[in-house]
């Protein structure tokens, strides 16, 4: 069929130039239509559901809705594993499930086994899924802050005139104002100056207690002799005000975006309208709280009634009873709500509580580069175009700044994973471009003839456009486009030289066969000599082709995150190769055909003097290698032996650490610890980190940008408590130290200004590959099982001291949970009877005095503010005296203390429950520093196992990243022995003898030793990418095995030659170009890779590239010193027998 196809191609040449032409431009064109990424889809099939429990405390939670909730789901299809964290009020629970699930399937699945909880759960809890996202979905971070003026004053736009004024405070002396006409907003050294003729301060009044009407300081400036009114209001009214830009303007334009799966706000103050009650007024009025409540329910709704019909017309009928619209309105309005009627006159809001607009009690705060301020984490859908979503959401963020005043500022680059794609993107299609130059210049060292060289290069240009062409038909026939990222240009990388590999050998022998021919006396014709010529080394480009192909389909079999990152690879790499393979067939003899047959080079009697003097040199090597077989091959597997004892000894890790270009701090202060601790600790971080930000001042800064996010924001998965915090920073690229180093420095310095928080560094993406491998933001992390959190609590603490000394390892770091202290009221059940009240009662009081509760929602035009009703400040904190709080007795039975029916004292809880398949567990993480991860883990694991002693009940558990290591070493390893296999019987029914087959297979001990001499040199560890470089580096070093032998068998069947040393050497010398060409611009291809292997987007493949360069050197050196003496000592003579065989006919040709 293979000959078939040759005969076509030079049958129909023409036509076979007009398609290569065709596909040539129609797949250039479509390549530049695919979706580019960092890195192919890691997503795993994973649901996420947060369920608010309000009321409830952690192990409430816990035991009425963590755990139904995990039975439910644990024995559902395709269920791997499930994770929960249970905090006061809240459970998130983690559905992880095979990696061949469909994320609707999943989906499917968790909805079924959720709805059978009806009726277990208790009522009003509805447990909700998560929107689906991806993994790399966290594609940006911005910040929306109110920016400071040039004098680094707060600013404050005045009105209707596009001005701003800048305070700046004065001391105990009235502030100065400047004002200013912004030129740039983001820019405020370019704003302008503006003449102000007079500024007159209003000073602040108060009204009566009923309207309690407290006014907001305010300026009269003259410009120009206009008047123009100015608000300075307060910080905590500017926040309120920042909260709710965020979200009613800003969120809901982003949302609007095609394919963002949501946009989590963290930071400002989220406003309500709040009823704060003082107890005091009520028992002087004889009000009770519950009367406050209904009349606040009461008082905020609107009705219909009906419709007023007229003749032809009719209009409906509108009761407005709603609060508003205006804020001021919305105050007066509650205010003058009748809360009591009495005989002579009615009791009002206004009497009794202060009404004010305050801030939602929050558990999450975030800032922007020191500044306070609003955070936005915006999380795309699964399978959508990274760069080209994040290019959408730059011009939402622009057109949403573009209508607020030039006080408030938006920064969508505090983090963005496009940046990080455009390098990797950038620097690998820079080594594919380098690649490609040098392995012309081989090339063309090599062939001297530019008609050679230009044949044999269109075979990349068309392998690539093919290989797009076939990306885009899987992509269609799947229904998931596939994408241009790091892992398939990689593939592409690596396949580089090879793409021209069966192109030489045909244009090679081609040309040779075209010499040979125009020597004779009576030429044959040209088209006769391409075609035996091609047909001539077809079976060895075929086999060779089906044996790299062979040896890359363990990569199929990976599973998990590794599975994820290099079956691309091995795909883009596979269809390439099986592209050359079909343009070698095609193409190459229908452009030989038409430029070598009248070149001059085909004419010639001589090779180039670069063939010459290697094949002067290469001659001795086979002369040696005839003369001393056995000991040279001794020596190989003596090589070999002691390649094996330093693989044995190289450290091991997953995956090599590559640079995104940001990191992460993560910030963990005691457990029990508030967000107003957390946010004063982030405020000394902040400082230190703005000395260190790249300004006018400090133009050589290292950090471009940074954010913060404290805490959990609203529906976000990661239910993080306040007393934990995270810093993204975005590092300067042309810093003049080392990222290394100014993390030390920086590590340091926070060390010492923030003494006992719980720092760790590592980067955002890394961070949810951790998470998403092993439930746990860390690479190694040690998990212990068991049922009490105080048990587990010491048993976290011994583990901590044992493993802390460890060289090599970050400080490890115990999972913010143990009990804390609590206020705890214990309701007495004899009072309670006596007083003839229920425990809901007692506790919907309590609850609602000092909580608060939403009674009702307030419309401001299209945006809602709950309404809540709480003690005053004074009140609710006034912990020392909760017992005087007054409770009202059911009909009209008069009043009582909470300390007539309660007790109140001290008392513990956890402060949150993590669990994980139905067991609690604590973990101790850590992560490397400066060592590999097998290494490490295994004297972590010895060191726990010989000193901590687990009661019984208790077991440990290791997960991280050297779980997924240590699965796909275990999986390549035993592959890479089934490929070997199937190698073996592939070349048996080329070569149908045992001995020449071992012969070809013994180019991979050879490629072996040179591979893990490379990692030894360059000091880099064992991980799943350098195994994967041996899997490649297998498939390349045999092909030329075939390649060599197979001319071999030529010579002594088609040619007549004997079986002797001189036909071994012909041979040896005659291969010589197409195996040197081979492998040395497979090697020239990856040497970008190598030299610049530690450039950001190519550290993946850098240990792809070493191995299989050091690798090649090896095998193509022993190819010609021990491979000849092989074949003339033991596997020559089965060659002779079967060359024999099949000149007798008793052979058949396979």
């Amino acid at each position: 069929m293979l000959n078939a196809i040759i005969r076509f191609a030079l049958r129909y040449r023409m036509l076979v130039l007009v398609i290569s032409v065709v596909m040539l431009v129609y797949g250039s064109y479509l390549a530049t239509l695919m979706p580019i990424d960092v890195f192919p889809d890691l997503d795993r099939p994973r649901v996420i559901i947060i369920t608010e429990c309000p009321g409830l405390a952690t192990e409430e939670v816990e035991t009425l809705v963590t755990q139904p909730i995990e039975i439910a789901l644990l024995g559902a299809n395709g269920v791997q594993a499930v994770r929960s964290q249970s905090t006061a009020g809240l459970n998130v629970i983690y559905i992880e499930f095979d990696w061949k699930t469909e994320i609707k399937s999943a989906r499917q699945t968790v909805q079924e086994r959720l709805i059978t909880l009806e009726g277990i759960l208790p009522e009003d809890i509805r447990p909700q899924m998560t929107p689906p996202a991806s993994i790399m979905g966290q594609i940006v971070v911005a910040g929306i802050y109110r920016q400071q003026g040039p004098n680094d004053g707060e600013l404050y736009p005045i009105e209707k005139t596009g001005l701003i004024a800048e305070l700046i405070p004065n001391g105990d002396a009235q502030p100065t104002i400047h004002v200013w006409r912004p030129m740039e907003r983001n820019r405020v050294e370019s704003w302008k100056a503006v003449a102000v003729d007079e500024i007159s301060w209003n000073a602040p009044s108060r009204s009566d207690d009923l309207f309690q009407v407290e006014e907001t300081p305010r300026a009269t400036i003259t410009i120009d002799g206009k008047l123009h009114d100015v608000e300075f209001p307060s910080e905590a009214s500017r926040q309120l005000s920042l909260r709710t830009t965020a979200d009613w303007i800003i969120r809901p334009r982003i949302l609007k975006v095609t394919g963002v799966a949501e946009a989590f706000i963290l930071g400002g103050d989220k406003k309500q309208y709040q009823v704060r009650i003082d107890p005091a007024a009520l028992l002087e009025y004889d009000v009770t709280l519950q009367e406050v409540e209904q009349a606040l329910k009461d008082s905020n709704i609107n009705t219909s009634g009906g419709f007023a019909v007229k003749g032809e017309t009719e209009r409906p009928i509108r009761v407005l009873g709603r609060l508003g619209p205006e804020p001021y309105k919305v105050l007066h309005d509650l205010r003058q709500i009748p809360v009591k009627a009495n005989e002579k006159r009615s009791v009002l809001l206004g009497q009794v509580a202060r009404v004010v607009e305050g801030a939602e009690f929050k558990r999450g705060d975030g800032s922007v580069s020191g500044r306070p301020g609003v955070v936005f984490t915006v999380v795309k859908q699964p399978h959508v175009d990274t760069r080209g979503l994040t290019e959408q959401l730059e011009i939402a963020f622009a057109e949403a700044e573009e209508s607020l005043t030039a006080d408030i500022a938006i920064n969508p680059e505090l983090f963005q994973l496009r940046n990080f794609i455009d390098r990797g993107i950038f620097n690998v299609g820079e080594a594919l471009v380098i690649g490609a130059f040098l392995v012309i210049i081989i090339l063309f060292l090599f062939l001297l003839n530019f008609r050679t060289t230009f044949i044999t290069l269109t075979a990349i240009p068309l392998s690539l456009v093919i290989t797009t062409l076939v990306f885009r038909l899987i992509g269609y026939i799947s229904g998931t486009e596939l994408s241009i990222n790091v892992m398939t240009l990689g593939g592409l990388a690596v396949a580089m030289g090879e793409l021209v590999d069966d192109a030489i050998v045909d244009v090679e022998n081609i040309f040779r066969r075209l010499k040979e021919n125009n020597a004779l006396e009576k030429p044959r014709p040209d088209i006769q000599v391409v075609y035996e010529a091609s047909k001539e080394i077809r079976s060895a480009i075929v086999f060779g082709t089906a044996v790299v192909i062979l040896v890359f389909l363990p990569l199929f079999a990976l599973s998990g995150v590794e599975g994820r990152l290099f079956t691309p690879l091995g795909v883009a790499y596979i269809i390439s190769i099986l592209a050359s393979l079909f343009v070698s067939l095609t193409v190459t003899p229908v452009l030989s055909l038409y430029l070598l047959p009248k070149s001059k080079a085909a004419h010639a009697e001589k090779d180039g003097i670069l063939l010459r003097t290697m094949k002067w040199m290469v001659s001795y090597l086979i002369r040696l290698s005839m003369a001393q077989p056995a000991l040279l091959l001794l020596l190989t597997w003596v090589a070999v032996g002691v390649a094996g004892w330093q693989m044995s000894q190289l450290g091991r890790n997953f995956l090599p650490e590559f640079d995104e270009g940001s990191v992460q701090i993560n910030m963990t202060l005691p457990p029990g610890s508030s967000l107003d601790a957390s946010n004063q600790t982030s405020g000394l971080i902040d400082k230190k980190l703005r000395e260190m930000q790249k300004s006018e001042k400090n133009p050589d800064g290292a950090i471009l940008h940074f954010v913060r996010r404290t805490g959990r924001a609203e529906m976000d998965e990661h239910a993080s408590p306040v007393n934990a915090g995270e810093y993204i920073l975005s590092m300067n690229p042309d810093s003049q130290q080392s990222r290394e180093d100014i993390l030390k420095q920086l590590l340091d310095e926070l060390g010492e200004e923030v003494p006992g928080v719980d720092l760790e560094v590592e980067q955002p993406l890394a961070h949810l590959i951790s998470h998403m491998v092993s439930g746990v933001y860390a690479q190694i992390a040690i998990k212990i099982h068991g049922d009490d959190i105080n048990i587990l609590q010491q048993l976290s603490e011994q583990v901590k001291s044992t493993v802390q000394n460890i060289d090599g390892i970050t400080p490890p770091v115990i999972e913010p949970i143990k009990q804390t202290e609590e206020l705890h009221i214990q309701l007495r059940t004899d009072d309670l009877a006596f007083h003839g009240v229920t425990r809901a009662y007692v506790a919907n009081i309590v609850q609602t005095a000092l909580q608060g509760e939403v009674v009702s929602q307030v419309l401001e035009g299209q945006r809602r503010f709950d309404l809540l009703v709480r003690l005053e400040e004074d009140y609710r904190t006034d912990y020392a005296n909760l017992g005087r709080l007054r409770i009202d007795l059911p009909n009209d039975r008069g009043q009582i203390e909470l300390r007539e029916l309660a007790d109140i004292g001290p008392g513990t809880g956890p402060n949150a429950v993590n669990r994980e398949n139905a067991r609690r567990r604590m973990v101790i993480r850590c992560n490397t520093q400066d060592r590999d991860l097998a290494s490490a883990v295994k004297e972590i694991t010895r060191r726990v196992d010989s000193q901590i002693d687990l009661p019984e009940g208790y077991f440990i558990e290791y997960g991280g990243q050297f779980e997924s290591q240590q699965r796909a070493s275990r999986t390549i390893v035993v592959l890479a022995g089934v490929s070997i296999v199937g190698m073996f019987v592939v070349l048996m029914l080329l070569f149908p003898s045992v001995r020449v087959v071992l012969q070809i297979l013994n180019a991979l001990p050879t490629a072996f030793i040179g591979g893990v001499l490379a990692l030894v040199i360059t000091n880099q560890s064992l991980t799943v990418a350098s195994l994967v470089g041996f899997i490649s580096l297998g498939g390349i070093a045999v092909r030329n095995g075939i390649l060599l032998v197979t001319h071999y068998f030529h010579l002594m069947k088609e040619e007549g030659e004997d079986f002797s040393r001189e036909m071994i050497l012909r041979g040896s010398l005659e291969r010589l170009a197409p195996v040197l060409m081979t492998a040395l611009t497979a090697g020239f291809g990856l040497l970008p890779l190598v030299l610049g292997g530690l450039e950001p987007g190519r550290e993946i493949l850098y240990p792809v590239a070493t191995v299989i360069l050091g690798g090649l050197i090896t095998s193509t050196f022993c190819e010609f010193l021990i491979h000849p003496g092989i074949f003339w000592r033991f596997s020559g003579k089965d060659a002779q027998r079967l060359t024999q065989l099949e000149e007798s006919g008793e052979h058949i040709d396979p």
